[in-house]
């Protein structure tokens, strides 16, 4: 028997959720079941049982969503992989620390300098290089009466994490050391 999480979704229900996603942060819209059951899903899965339909929406969202915020992000990785693999990062040094125990790469992204171009050159749909804050949408769910969410979940709001390509001609790499 095959213990792995196994997460699908129909093309339509992809793109319902990555809307409702860029929604929640434009419009105000309402958290809907489906995609609270995708931000749970998110959350609660290792990277190694991320699968093809969550970065299937998160690339609809990442094309299709502006930010309006310019934060700098973290992001703590044994190793950088492949260009423009989607990936969560953080708000918070010490979050990019305590993922990578003090001994990974660290990835830093200035997203003012980031956007600034995207911004001027690109439109909807064609975005690159953009990130959307998770983070965000867990306190507003929070500050909302919790949206259906379980406890378990508010344990992330802490990590401030934000959804964003690696694009490591755009990213500082660093190498952590300890003393």
């Amino acid at each position: 028997m095959n213990d792995r999480f196994n997460y699908r979704l129909s093309e339509s229900k992809k793109k319902d959720i990555a809307e409702n996603l860029i929604d929640i942060l434009t419009i105000d819209a309402k958290i809907t079941e489906a995609t609270r059951g995708f931000i749970s899903n998110w959350l609660c899965t290792g990277p190694d049982e991320k699968r093809k339909a969550f970065f299937d929406v998160w690339d609809i969202v990442l094309k299709n969503y502006m930010p309006t915020e310019r934060p700098i992000l973290f992001r703590s990785c044994e190793r950088i992989g492949r260009k423009n693999k989607i990936a969560s990062f953080t708000g918070r040094l010490e979050c990019a620390r305590r993922f990578g125990n003090g001994q990974d790469y660290l990835l830093i992204c200035d997203t003012k300098e980031e956007l600034e171009l995207v911004e001027q050159y690109y439109k909807k749909g064609e975005y690159i290089r953009t990130f959307y804050p998770l983070g965000k949408v867990l306190v507003k769910a929070r500050d909302k009466g919790g949206c259906g969410f379980s406890e378990r979940t508010w344990s992330f709001i802490g990590e401030d994490e934000y959804i964003m390509r690696i694009n490591v001609g755009n990213i500082n790499k660093l190498k952590w050391v300890t003393m």
